[in-house]
């Protein structure tokens, strides 16, 4: 348990590193606003969302069991986000931002422009931050380039310390190139004289690599990774494939809680589960501070109010209206009344808040 508050600890200190780099007068009084106003449980907002998830593409070269994107069963068709496109997002949202995240449904070093995407909002001070599987590096790119691209953190999905138990989930993968390529950005570091990326070693625990779990620490730490973590997974509970683990301090809260179908999991993963049903086991109000924090951008330019997946449309397209005008229409405002119990259960919102129950760091 130590050990786990101590590389929870190093997270935090990421966040408050980043905070400390990129935040200017501005951007922290909108902060402030921004968390003042989440804690009043206030709908439409004065501040502006201070971290931007920018997914660059939503296509992926693994076929991982849980993945949307991987299995093809994502809403969204796939695509790339032109990096004009991504130039005048950043350029639109910089003056209040402070973090950009720059992954959610794809593998982001796919995408032949990414290094160009970092560095761009790297000179417009803000924090940036990848999750990759690191089974590549980005096209025509050296472990030099991602150093100085100013990439500030690299999590690097890695679920098995063998080759089995890593292919087990991350199906298409092999274990020596993501070992071979945290290596090269480990030693590219030190020959830069670098700090960052500052690189997470996260490892999702399941049933088939709980055995494991003793020994993720030290392979990081041979690896030369800067944390490590073992984070909880989402699974389909009805699949036999990859079931979770028995160390219920690996399990997701939600997947604890007693009387809930194995159907059911916030329509997540079974888009067709009773609406109703997943309402009344999942009542307002929730923890989740998305709709108030951050804004969910896809390749296309269209808006979600989280990272989870959205079968229910989107919220707006930022290249198409401004973001002032998606980020307080009336969407948005149900969606932040409904976290907080503040809102009536109206089916006519089509929004994937209603169902979910809410979000667990």
């Amino acid at each position: 348990m130590r050990r786990s508050y101590y590389n929870k600890w190093k997270r935090i200190k990421r966040h408050l590193v980043a905070l400390w780099r990129y935040a200017t007068f501005y951007r922290l009084v909108n902060l402030v606003i921004v968390e003042m106003e989440r804690m009043l449980g206030k709908t439409r907002l004065r501040g502006l969302p201070y971290i931007l998830v920018v997914d660059p593409l939503n296509i992926c070269n693994l076929k991982c069991p849980f993945c949307p994107t991987g299995q093809g069963t994502l809403p969204l068709k796939p695509g790339r986000m032109i990096f004009d496109e991504f130039k005048n997002l950043i350029d639109m949202t910089a003056s209040h931002a402070i973090k950009l995240i720059l992954y959610n449904w794809g593998e982001p070093f796919l995408h032949k422009d990414i290094v160009s995407m970092i560095r761009y909002a790297h000179q417009k001070r803000l924090a940036t931050a990848i999750s990759s599987h690191l089974n590549n590096l980005p096209p025509g790119c050296s472990a030099e380039d991602l150093v100085l691209s100013g990439l500030d953190d690299l999590i690097v999905s890695c679920d098995g310390l063998t080759q089995q138990s890593y292919e087990h989930y991350r199906k298409g993968g092999e274990l020596s190139r993501v070992v071979q390529n945290i290596q090269s950005i480990v030693q590219a570091k030190r020959r830069l004289k670098r700090h960052s990326p500052v690189i997470e070693f996260q490892f999702l625990v399941f049933a088939h690599n709980e055995h494991e779990v003793p020994h993720v620490e030290e392979f990081g730490k041979k690896l030369g990774v800067d944390c490590v973590r073992l984070a909880k997974p989402y699974v389909n509970r009805e699949s036999d494939e990859v079931k979770l683990p028995q160390n219920p301090d690996y399990v997701r809260s939600e997947y604890l809680k007693k009387g809930i179908p194995l159907s059911v999991h916030a329509d997540i993963f079974n888009p067709l589960a009773d609406r109703n049903l997943c309402v009344s086991l999942f009542q307002p109000p929730l923890q989740c501070f998305w709709p108030w924090r951050a804004l969910v951008i896809n390749w296309n330019g269209e808006v979600d109010p989280c990272c989870g997946k959205n079968y229910f449309g989107s919220f707006g397209n930022v290249f198409q209206k401004p973001l002032h005008e998606i980020w307080n229409n009336s969407l948005f405002q149900y969606a932040r009344g409904w976290i907080k119990a503040r809102v009536r259960n109206d089916p006519s919102f089509r929004i994937v808040c209603r169902g979910c129950p809410g979000y667990e760091s």
